[in-house]
């Protein structure tokens, strides 16, 4: 049984990053594993070296350019592909890799088997979840989904916070199977030195500018923070549509001087490492592998009481969770901690041993494994 992991990105983030972990642990099990990235010929570049990844893991990986124009023939280039490498399964990431998947069974290969990992949902969607609890937004967007789930064998996805909005939608007509990420951060002992940090309290953010991520809810949370602690400083890792209208927000609360936009980093590690606490305020999270980061390199977590954050941090024991869109409650929870370094101390021993215990590679890939050998002959 040979099984294609099959993506459609244009930016390397949680579903990627999920990838370079799993793949090489699936070989190491005797999975027969391949994977298809696909993306366009503008944001390329960005793959090249992530693909380098999964060369000491032997796992045998394939760059496609596409484009909007152009699906159904790329669907048709990958077909060709998985006959010429006698593949068996499709794993798809992401929708519209999944659109692929479904337009190969349709058109090209009927016989192909198609599993689907569910990594979130529309975002504009998300950012209400935990507001709108069961209301379900017919647009083209969901008749797309749900037509694109029924044509897929069988659904996994990374969070219960995430079986359960498929449910709920009724676009699953049963709660879908979940396997937690996992993640190895390797040569935690080369991110003691320091980069950035000076003597003076540092917070962090790490995540896409945009609304689902709550960055403007820290930022209404500085004023208070700035005024027990004037020479505070907030990194804030990332990019995306809202970084212009954030640094506007920072502007007008006469805040800029204690914020640094570092925009993206390969690896936030060294910079979440030197921080004091790491700040995540996001209105939902599908399931966000930046907070068991966080665990493993032991920095205290302040971030929002909402699905799937609530599913990954205990809250008051591996981190600390604040009433959503509160930036009041916020700034006053990463006082404390400030204040408290013993109560910092016992939530990072706490979040470093579920790290170690749960979200780590190991435990994921053998679930998966598990899971391949059960709904598939091997």
């Amino acid at each position: 049984m040979k099984i294609l992991h099959l993506i459609y990105s244009l930016q390397v983030a949680g579903a990627e990053k999920y990838l370079v972990d799993l793949l090489p642990g699936l070989k190491q099990q005797g999975i027969d594993v391949e994977l298809i990235c696909v993306t366009t010929k503008h944001d390329q570049h960005k793959f090249i070296s992530y693909l380098q990844n999964f060369e000491l893991g032997k796992v045998k990986t394939t760059l496609f350019i596409s484009n909007k124009y152009n699906l159904l023939s790329t669907a048709k280039r990958i077909s060709k592909y998985i006959k010429d490498n006698r593949i068996d399964c499709i794993h798809s990431h992401l929708f519209k890799a999944d659109i692929f998947a479904v337009l190969i069974r349709r058109f090209y290969n009927k016989e192909i088997f198609l599993i689907s990992t569910k990594h979130g949902y529309r975002e504009k969607y998300l950012t209400r979840f935990h507001v709108h609890k069961g209301e379900i937004v017919h647009d083209l967007y969901y008749y797309l989904s749900r037509f694109v789930n029924r044509n897929i064998h069988v659904h996994v996805t990374i969070s219960k916070a995430m079986a359960e909005l498929y449910y709920q939608l009724k676009l699953s007509r049963e709660r879908i199977k979940y396997i937690h990420h996992g993640i190895q951060v390797k040569g935690l002992q080369n991110y003691s030195k320091s980069l950035t940090k000076v003597d003076k309290p540092q917070l962090i953010i790490v995540g896409r500018i945009e609304e689902m991520k709550g960055h403007r809810y820290l930022l209404e949370a500085m004023p208070t923070l700035i005024k027990s602690y004037p020479s505070l400083r907030l990194l804030i890792i990332g990019e995306g549509s809202l970084k212009e209208p954030l640094k506007r927000l920072a502007n007008k609360l006469k805040i800029s001087k204690n914020i640094k936009f570092l925009g993206f980093k390969d690896s936030p590690y060294p910079f979440i490492a030197e921080s004091d606490i790491i700040v995540l305020p996001s209105l939902f999270e599908p399931f966000g592998i930046v907070y068991i980061e966080a665990f493993a390199l032991r920095i205290p977590v302040v971030a929002f009481d909402v699905a799937a954050t609530n599913e990954i941090i205990d809250n008051n024991s591996t981190g600390i969770l604040v009433e959503a869109k509160n930036s009041i409650a916020l700034a006053e929870k990463i006082i404390f901690l400030l204040q408290n370094p013993e109560e910092k101390e016992r939530l990072v021993k706490n979040a470093y041993e579920t790290y170690l215990g749960h979200f780590n590679t190991d435990r994921m890939v053998k679930e998966t494994a598990d899971w391949y050998k059960n709904i598939l002959s091997f």
